[in-house]
């Protein structure tokens, strides 16, 4: 039969207590990492395209009235009733300039939303690892430590009583 030399049970015991602890607090962590991971995504991939689509309708919408309004004022029936519509024409090319932004904004809006996803996805994959490191392999560790702690409890206590 082989000896054992521990010489305190209590340290393993602490130990077994840090890594339930560890397990726990990397859990915690990796589902703030997941969620930071959901929320950057969504944001890439919903908020930030649909913000550009918005934006892309109100200068389509501006547009219009900017080219609605130079119409109004080149319509008159004399050209020396026309009043003057230089004003008229700088809205309308503010507004072509401003519709072109948005339009060149909302399709790198969804080039990056590409990009982003295949990195948000190449991170939970990694991610998923950790988890289940922390949601089986560390508590599976900590049980099979917990046993061997029992068996060294009884052992010590074994030699304690054959000592008397």
């Amino acid at each position: 039969m082989s000896t054992s030399n521990v010489r305190n049970i209590d340290s393993l015991v602490a130990f077994h207590g840090g890594l339930l602890k560890l397990s726990h607090h990397w859990e915690i962590l990796t589902q703030e990492i997941r969620a930071t991971i959901h929320r950057a995504d969504e944001y890439f991939s919903q908020s930030q395209p649909a913000y550009w689509r918005h934006q892309l309708q109100l200068a389509e919408r501006d547009l219009t009235e900017a080219k609605d309004s130079l119409s109004q004022k080149l319509a008159s029936a004399r050209p020396s009733d026309r009043p003057a519509a230089t004003e008229a024409k700088k809205r309308v090319s503010l507004a072509e300039r401003r519709l072109r932004q948005c339009q060149e904004k909302l399709q790198l809006a969804r080039a990056i939303t590409v990009e982003i996803s295949q990195h948000c996805d190449k991170l939970l994959g990694p991610l998923a690892d950790i988890t289940e490191q922390c949601e089986v392999a560390l508590p599976q560790a900590a049980v099979e430590l917990q046993a061997l702690i029992d068996q060294l409890k009884a052992y010590a206590e074994q030699a304690e009583h054959s000592g008397d």
